[in-house]
Order: C-alpha cells, then structure tokens, then sequence
C-alpha cells in the first residue's frame, strides 16, 4: 500500500540547539529505514512555559492532512535502527514503563498519528494557562488525563535512558531529559552525525 509519510520535530526556544537538529535527522536518514516524504521541523515557541514542551502540541493543529501518516521524535533520543513499527493511523504514543507508579504512564518522545488529531490541540487552547499550570509535569499529563490514545505495545524496541543507560538492543533510546548526556562521549556518539562541539 502506498501512502505519505511526514516526519516530524519540534526546536523552540533555547533547550536545544542546531546540533541537536542535525543528529536526529542524521540518524533518521541513516537508521530509521523509514522512507519519508516530508520532514518538517517547528521552531514557533508559541508556547513560552518554562521547558517549552508545549509547543509540541502545535503539530496536532499544523498537520491534520487525511492521507498523510505523521510521525513525530523528540530530539533527545537516539535512533539506531528500523523506526516503522511506529508508523501509526490512530494517535500513538510510548507507554512509560519506567517511571514511578504516581507519575503519568505516558511518554510523547515517539508520537504517530495518521489525518486529523486537531481535537488535542483544540482541548488544550480552551485554557492554556491554566493547562500548562496544571501539567506541570508537560504535555505527558495533559494527554494523559484529557485525550483518547493509544500505546506502543512492542517495548523491547525503546527504552528510557533513566531506565537503563547502556547499549540495549532496541531501534531507539530515549534520553527522557537526560539530553546533557548525549553531549558527551558514549555508546549513542556512533550513531550522530557529529560529536558535541
């Protein structure tokens, strides 16, 4: 079956700079083994919270195109090999194994969602404030307690770098604001395009 890919990430404010960019598409078009069509990268801080994690949200009111497939990574992760099992038709997103049992159970790293998924931006923009006061935590929370989703069951294709910071076999290690680490030399700056500079 032929259809459109979109890849999608997300650069605002001053958290993460060009390098961190340039790596994630590096390993994208080196590992992924996805075949994309469009790669678009939204650099609007709309959303000036204090981690600018918000501004993730802007893709569920940019992209809502019904044949397009979206797939969305978090620049602090490391792709090492095949990323299709993430392509998704309904709205997707990592189930957070790792973290404490009080805290929410998802993880928006890795999104996939195919067409219209604006009801998510449109939830959130009826009060931002006060949502991004609520959710302090980010946008985890926010889908977690207010949106209808569904979750990555394969967990042994990615892991939490809080979790486990060695190599594991898996096609992507998610850094989970740990980012600092990618900075320095490990086992992830053979996947980069470039070390830290």
């Amino acid at each position: 079956m032929c259809y459109v890919i979109r890849i999608i990430a997300v650069r605002t404010g001053k958290k993460y700079n060009k390098w961190y960019e340039d790596n994630l598409i590096h390993m994208i078009d080196n590992y992924s083994n996805i075949k994309y069509d469009m790669l678009e990268v939204i650099r609007d801080n709309k959303f000036d919270d204090e981690r600018g994690v918000f501004n993730k949200l802007q893709m569920f009111d940019k992209f809502t195109e019904s044949n397009i497939t979206n797939l969305y990574f978090d620049l602090d992760v490391c792709i090492k090999k095949d990323c299709n099992y993430f392509l998704r038709s309904k709205f997707t997103l990592c189930h957070a194994w790792w973290r404490d049992p009080h805290h929410t159970p998802l993880n928006s790293s890795i999104m996939s969602w195919k067409g219209d998924c604006s009801h998510i931006y449109n939830k959130f923009m009826e009060d931002p404030e006060y949502y991004m006061f609520k959710y302090h935590r980010g946008i985890d929370q926010f889908i977690y307690e207010n949106i209808k989703y569904n979750t990555y069951k394969n967990k042994s294709l990615y892991y939490s770098f809080r979790e486990d910071c060695e190599e594991k076999d898996a096609s992507i290690c998610l850094f989970n604001q740990r980012y600092e680490y990618m900075k320095t030399d490990g086992w992830w700056t053979n996947y980069f395009f470039q070390k830290y500079q």
